[in-house]
């Protein structure tokens, strides 16, 4: 049988949450008869392209979306589309994923996904862009996914998540790899110079959601109490220079160590002895699952989705709370603390990519099977 293509709109493939998903998908459907290409709204190269095209996937780009060249934005989406009939399935990722659905619809393409990953924006123009969509997104998607509930009910509306219109589908990891191993912990601290002092980690981008600057104040509470401590950061973005910047003002420069963009973060995990997460918003972080596999205890913001939590070792807090109480809460939670392997719980919790990518291969082939009979 010809191999299933199924294209995926996403901005870019760098190193984020729904861009790992995306590639962790990939990377376990079946590549005997699954291909995944993608639609891409950015000129750069981003970290996940070299790997696509090492999976036999196909790259194509148009410009941005910028709502004053909606024209030109709408005929290179248009022409790809049209010029490849091959696509019986589109999965739209991106956040103003209504006119790639729209364009899709008009080029024929019979299944057009709409995915929710996040569950609150910045409110500037783009906001006004998603509640404009909101309403007109059933009239050109033909199943909508969510990533938990407050994602789908950003963007698709509490209404239609109630009346069962929206499929839950779990950010799963690729588990084996982030489950705990000593021996690789004792390496990756070696190799960053940590020590042994008391690594506080964090793994995000550098943008507004993540909350880099109340981080910082944490752990600057955190590093007076006790100096022979660390924050570890690994991640890039726009925002960096700022928390750098930061870091400085509150005379932690030292004790904070960048580690930017790794393709070993598996291992990074391992080398942290605690998770701080004071996001502003999430859909539902794959980081938080992660940093559970790896077993470590997390302490996150309560706008986060407790629909992430799958052991004991989480904890949530209100960013009304000072930089101290959360301070307070982190010694707390590390006191008598003994790390074990909790990969057993992530798999039970229907985390684990392989679960998802077989439910997710399922459907693309029932789609496109009933599309090609349809001819």
């Amino acid at each position: 049988m010809e191999p299933i293509r199924v294209l995926q709109d996403i901005v870019w493939m760098n190193t984020g949450g729904l861009e790992t998903l995306v590639m962790n998908l990939y990377r376990h459907v079946d590549h005997d008869r699954f291909f995944f290409d993608f639609l891409l709204h950015r000129d750069e190269e981003t970290f996940y392209e070299p790997e696509i095209k090492s999976l036999g996937g196909k790259i194509y780009r148009t410009c941005p979306f910028n709502p004053a060249k909606l024209g030109q934005y709408k005929k290179e989406n248009m022409k790809i589309l049209l010029e490849h009939p091959e696509y019986k399935v589109i999965h739209v990722h991106q956040d103003l994923k209504l006119w790639t659905l729209q364009y899709a619809h008009e080029a024929g393409i019979p299944t057009r996904i709409a995915h929710s990953h996040n569950a609150k924006t910045v409110l500037n123009l783009k906001y006004f862009f998603f509640r404009y969509q909101t309403p007109r997104l059933s009239k050109h998607a033909t199943d909508m996914f969510m990533c938990s509930t407050p994602s789908g009910e950003f963007i698709y509306g509490k209404k239609a998540v109630d009346e069962g219109k929206v499929t839950l589908i779990k950010n799963g990891i690729e588990a084996e790899r982030f489950r705990f191993n000593e021996q690789t912990r004792a390496e990756l601290r070696q190799e960053l110079g940590f020590g042994d002092k008391l690594v506080i980690g964090h793994v995000g981008r550098f943008d507004q959601p993540k909350n880099h600057k109340f981080l910082l104040e944490v752990f600057s509470v955190i590093h007076k109490r006790n100096p022979d401590t660390l924050l570890a950061l690994c991640g890039a973005g726009d925002t960096r220079d700022e928390v750098e910047k930061h870091a400085q003002a509150l005379g932690i420069s030292d004790s904070v160590k960048f580690l930017g963009v790794r393709g070993d973060v598996n291992r990074v995990y391992q080398a942290f002895d605690f998770f701080l997460f004071p996001s502003l918003w999430e859909g539902l972080p794959l980081t938080s699952i992660e940093a559970q596999t790896a077993g470590l205890p997390i302490l996150m913001s309560d706008v986060i989705t407790n629909e992430c939590i799958v052991t004991d070792n989480v904890q949530q807090m209100s960013l009304n709370e000072s930089a101290d109480k959360w301070a307070d809460k982190v010694f707390g939670m590390l006191n008598d603390y003994k790390r074990a392997d909790q990969y057993s719980n992530t798999v039970k919790s229907g985390f684990d990519i392989r679960e998802t990518a077989q439910w997710l291969q399922a459907f693309y082939e029932k789609r496109t099977l009933e599309a090609r009979l349809k001819k």
